[in-house]
């Protein structure tokens, strides 16, 4: 009868054993599944967010962009895979972001839906402003600020009265003596 024991809780422990690789099996095969949901969805979102009119008006400026700034100028659609404990899991962020030299911002924060598998949302972040406003605003801003010239020290000289080109107040203008010979 011992032996009959022995036996049975082997075989209940091996078969313990099984349930617990099945399981584990399972489980990974299950965690497979949604790593390559996710790789796909990814993959759908940046394709759609690169068809974007923004993403084009984005890499129309690129150019200029390199012209006025002389370093490496990208545009790049970007998807945010981090599973920061986002309440919505049905959803994924993305942003078309700009790199000029070593400098990137986001330009665009686009919101995705997965179960639609289409974009909900795109808004515009502020954080890189359009290159041709910043150069516009000091222009203009600029011009302002000459509009009544100040004196420097080099014009108070001038106003003491010892330019030859102008006469002094109240004393008359020399007369050529070219004039006085006619």
């Amino acid at each position: 009868m011992t032996q009959i024991t022995r036996r049975s809780s082997w075989l209940l422990v091996l078969s313990v054993l099984l349930l617990v690789a099945s399981l584990a099996r399972a489980q990974n095969v299950s965690a497979a599944k949604q790593r390559s949901r996710d790789r796909a969805d990814y993959n759908t979102f940046k394709h759609q967010i690169i068809a974007l009119k923004e993403f084009a008006e984005e890499k129309k400026k690129v150019s200029k962009l390199i012209k006025d700034n002389h370093v490496p100028v990208k545009v790049l659609a970007v998807v945010d895979s981090s599973d920061s404990g986002d309440d919505d899991k049905n959803g994924l962020k993305g942003y078309i972001c700009q790199q000029i030299g070593e400098n990137s911002s986001n330009i665009y924060e686009i919101s995705f839906d997965r179960a639609q598998k289409k974009i909900t949302a795109v808004k515009k972040t502020g954080e890189g402003d359009d290159p041709e406003v910043q150069e516009k605003e000091p222009k203009e801003k600029k011009t302002t600020a000459h509009a009544k010239p100040k004196k420097d020290k080099d014009d108070e000289d001038d106003d003491d009265g010892t330019d030859d080109d102008k006469p002094a107040k109240g004393k008359p203008k020399a007369k050529d003596k070219d004039s006085d010979d006619e």
